[in-house]
């Protein structure tokens, strides 16, 4: 448990800072997520994968990094094609009460729960009854480390659970240790990493922290703080928030101005050193005068006699200066044919302009179509993803089981470049998915994809290697 959520107690700068809340508590809000750097990424990420997979996801990173609000802000998110059941390791007791309480969430009626004498049956019914209607049933699990080996074992059942050859039941399971499940459900796996926080999102990750809280005034972090924070923290997340915290509690000295004199042996030396320096320098006043006097005398002897120097050189020169004039003129001739030859901005004829006829501009407007040449790209197919490295990178926008539906998806955001449209079998039928760009590493393609133009950019995405795309492929049957 954090600093902030132990204390009980609510801190001074709340009313100073005219806040509503506690803006550093590790209680989030759906509505007061942070979606800058990789948490919204992830969370695009999560919602790609369980409206178009049947992976089950799975998040292994240390306390702090942000897995309970990632969890809380999916379900927040989810729409009608989802129905959500939540689970909290740390508070479930068993798998039996979890089962009651997904039937609950799931919409079965408290008389039919109470009436079945077997709970288990009446889950998967409810199951099968979704899925028909086209409603995925999602299950949120966090704090899965924690879970009784009893409980995942029956989670393995439930996960492996079929109907017409179509998985009833989906995860998303965070955990800060690793963990295993059985059968289907350990095949289904998709491992998603959650990056801590980087140091160029400190700053606005703080602001829209107290932002939510209700604050208005100006920024309270210091160049200073935020590195001492960062450094401290190394990027957690609820390490953050207890040293902003902190650093809130502190603010007493900078915010309310006190009008005595506190005591400080540094400023109190400082001021004592200067004074015995000005004390010297009116002790000698008149001896450093007279030494000034000396100095100026001799400087103004100085000038006189380079002045002098300076008019006899100048007079030297003065005898060639026939000869230097006219190799400066002929310099200066030479430039001006240059500067000649030179067209006049104005005389230059944009590329938009149609040109006269005895105008010959032909060399000008030529590069135009050259680049829409360029622009132009087919969809690739199955050979180019099989060609590509199996370690390199793309992204998967999207999955239909409509063909043209994906091509009308292509021509809706203009893609060009890298696109491949595949197929692969999902519950014996066809179902296109289409990827985008091949790149060598992860880093090198979430770069890429931050510089994607809108609305691409705000677009759920699912970064991939292209050995699964390949299997995927490979493994398709024969049609």
């Amino acid at each position: 448990m954090s600093e902030l959520t132990a204390s009980k107690a609510e801190p001074a700068y709340i009313s100073r800072l005219v806040l509503h809340s506690i803006p550093f508590s590790d209680n989030v809000e759906p509505q007061d997520f942070f979606k800058g750097g990789q948490f919204g990424h992830r969370l695009n990420l999560l919602l790609h994968m369980v409206r178009a997979t049947d992976k089950i996801g799975i998040l292994v990173e240390a306390d702090g990094q942000g897995k309970t609000s990632l969890l809380s802000q999916l379900g927040h998110r989810s729409g009608d094609e989802l129905r959500i059941s939540s689970v909290d390791g740390a508070t479930s007791a068993n798998s039996q009460m979890v089962m009651l309480a997904c039937l609950k969430s799931l919409g079965v009626a408290d008389n039919e729960i109470n009436g079945s004498n077997n709970h288990t049956q009446t889950f998967k019914n409810r199951l099968k009854q979704l899925r028909k209607l086209n409603v995925k049933p999602l299950l949120l699990i966090d704090n899965a480390n924690v879970l009784t080996d009893e409980f995942l074992e029956t989670l393995s059942i439930w996960l492996s659970w079929k109907d017409n050859e179509r998985y009833l039941l989906q995860a998303v399971i965070a955990s800060n240790e690793p963990f295993k499940l059985e059968g289907d459900a350990q095949l289904r796996i998709q491992d998603i990493d959650l990056p801590v926080l980087a140091e160029q999102d400190l700053e606005r990750y703080l602001l829209h922290k107290l932002i939510s809280a209700g604050y208005q005034g100006d920024e309270l972090f210091s160049e200073k703080a935020l590195k001492r924070i960062y450094i401290k923290s190394s990027g957690n997340l609820t390490l953050i928030n207890q040293l902003a915290h902190q650093h809130l509690l502190g603010l007493k000295s900078t915010l309310n101005y006190s009008s005595g004199l506190k005591f400080n042996p540094l400023r109190w030396i400082a001021v004592a050193i200067s004074t015995v320096l000005l004390v010297l320098l009116l002790s000698y006043q008149d001896k450093i005068n007279q030494w000034m006097a000396q100095q100026e005398s001799k400087t103004e002897s100085d000038i006189q006699t380079i002045i002098e120097v300076q008019e006899q050189e100048l007079a030297t020169i003065i005898v060639d200066n026939t000869a230097v004039n006219d190799e400066q003129q002929q310099q200066r001739e030479e430039l001006a044919d240059l500067l000649a030859e030179i067209p006049d901005p104005e005389e230059v004829m944009p590329l938009e302009e149609t040109p006269q006829e005895d105008e010959v501009t032909i060399d000008l407007v030529e590069p135009k179509p050259k680049v829409e040449i360029i622009a132009e790209s087919d969809i690739y197919q199955h050979a180019w993803v099989l060609h590509q490295q199996a370690m390199h990178y793309t992204f998967q926008l999207m999955g239909s089981w409509d063909e043209q539906e994906v091509e009308d998806f292509i021509a809706k955001y203009a893609l060009t470049g890298d696109v491949a449209m595949f197929e692969s079998l999902r519950s014996g039928r066809i179902w296109y998915a289409l990827i985008y760009g091949s790149y060598n590493n992860k880093q090198a393609a979430l770069a890429a994809s931050s510089q994607w133009p809108a609305p691409l950019n705000t677009l759920p995405s699912w970064l991939r290697r292209f050995d699964s795309v390949q299997k995927q492929i490979k493994n398709k049957a024969p049609t």
